[in-house]
């Protein structure tokens, strides 16, 4: 196996280092577009991975039931269990016992040659299959893995490989390979000792914390815990800038377990508001911001490609709020009587295929004058920005903070595969751009009817 290396990102934002891709390796991705998809992961991951000992962890069970914690007697999803497989005769052993951990089931097919199967934890599901394993070999040898998934689903995620959970790299071009089915092929030459191969980096609920302390440390604000996840977890959130009656900004990130370029992009725009420029601190005096970066934390740590602990997508429960996760987000919002006319903005940062900015069609603040009209305006003006309006009508986040909070809202898609410099660049124009827009506002509107919105 060829040996891992980091290179500077150049980004003086986070602090560190980008994952370093081979010139065939992005060759291949300009060909493969949709099928083979790489991440390349931003510093302050890479950071905040070696301050959370990622090396070191084993699978936590999930804390112990609260007042809090959500019955599962309704839950969708099945339980991976957690496990290690030994195959004596290549000494050679796989097991899914690390946080994010998906894999289900290992079969040898020969010497050296392995399938490793990959089931989500419901069935549909969005085509989003994570994966991650860890491979422990007696003595250097070749591995040849087939990567299996049920139901007809793709392979996705090109695979990020590490030692030791701090230090990662994507598979060589030479080495991977998905045919025109979908199927994915990795071939490794083991040094004796583990590896790990991930869909991505794993970015954990320690990792999260660590982040959100460091940034709520800078505008003298510490993170809190707003409720719990099915399981358990504490939600996080923390706020800062003005007080009172400000209008508020609200950001929120990681619904959906594997999408990490979303949460690059949430923490490069959050550290933009944060910073300490005159544009920051002038925005701060008038605009309240609370950000819950990880909404899903069961999801995460279990490994899963959608859903929550009962393998809901809880971007489609704004509305049903069935999960607790989506409760405790609006039951937060009202206690604080932030209502029609207090949320200047919303803002639910993911990750899919491409990058995509998706809106609200019926958003009067779409029309010259209005803000999200400003703000798109001062985004396509600097990048190739493609906005996509839909009718408010599904009980997703952006859908419900128009419809019951009158905000203009946006879900904030970063493709899979692009570029951590790219992705954080974007994402601190974007923060530039709406801060005047957010200072000095037109006034917000009531709640509009909404008559087409399902949710509630």
């Amino acid at each position: 196996m060829t040996g891992f290396f980091l290179r500077p990102s150049g980004s003086d934002l986070l602090h560190g280092f980008e994952m370093a891709h081979s010139p065939d390796r992005r060759a291949q991705q300009r060909k493969a577009g949709a099928i083979t998809h790489a991440t390349r992961w931003l510093p302050a991951a890479l950071a905040l991975l070696v301050m959370a000992g990622c090396a070191s962890r084993q699978l936590p069970a999930p804390p112990a039931a609260t007042a809090t914690t959500a019955s599962t007697d309704d839950s969708r999803a099945t339980p991976q269990v957690h496990r290690a497989w030994r195959f004596d005769e290549d000494g050679i052993g796989f097991d899914n016992q690390l946080p994010a951990a998906r894999l289900s089931g290992v079969e040898r097919l020969g010497d050296g040659l392995y399938r490793i199967d990959i089931a989500p934890e419901t069935h549909p599901v969005n085509p989003s299959p994570w994966y991650g394993l860890r491979i422990r070999s007696d003595a250097p040898r070749a591995l040849d893995l087939r990567f299996s998934y049920p139901h007809g689903y793709r392979h996705r995620y090109t695979p990020k490989l590490s030692r030791d959970g701090r230090d990662w790299r994507e598979a060589d071009a030479q080495a991977f390979e998905v045919d025109a089915d979908g199927n994915a092929r990795l071939r490794l030459q083991l040094d004796a000792g583990e590896l790990r191969v991930f869909a991505q980096p794993p970015f954990l609920p320690g990792d999260f914390e660590a982040w959100s302390t460091r940034v709520a440390a800078q505008v003298g604000a510490q993170p809190h815990a707003f409720g719990h996840s099915v399981q358990g977890r504490p939600l996080q959130a923390f706020e800062f800038g003005a007080d009172g009656d400000a209008p508020l900004l609200l950001v929120v990130g990681r619904q959906h377990p594997p999408e990490n370029t979303g949460t690059q992009a949430l923490m490069g725009f959050v550290e933009t508001l944060a910073a300490d420029t005159p544009q920051a601190r002038a925005f701060r005096s008038k605009v309240r911001v609370l950000v819950a970066p990880l909404l899903n934390p069961d999801g995460v740590v279990e490994g899963h490609w959608r859903g929550n602990a009962n393998g809901v997508d809880i971007n489609r429960d704004w509305g049903p709020f069935a999960q607790p996760e989506t409760r405790a987000l609006r039951d937060l919002l009202a206690a604080r009587g932030i209502g029609p006319g207090r949320v200047a903005f919303a803002i639910d940062f993911h990750s899919t295929f491409r990058d995509v900015f998706y809106t609200v069609a019926e958003d009067p603040s779409r029309a010259p004058g209005g803000v999200l009209h400003g703000w798109m305006a001062a985004m396509q003006a600097r990048f190739d920005i493609e906005e996509k309006p839909s009718v408010a009508r599904s009980p997703v986040f952006k859908n419900w903070a128009f419809c019951r909070l009158g905000a203009p809202a946006v879900t904030y898609e970063v493709g899979d595969t692009t570029p951590a410099g790219e992705l954080h660049e974007v994402a601190r124009h974007a923060a530039h751009s709406l801060m005047p827009l957010l200072a000095d506002p037109p006034a917000v509107p009531a709640a509009p009817a909404c008559p087409s919105f399902a949710g509630g």
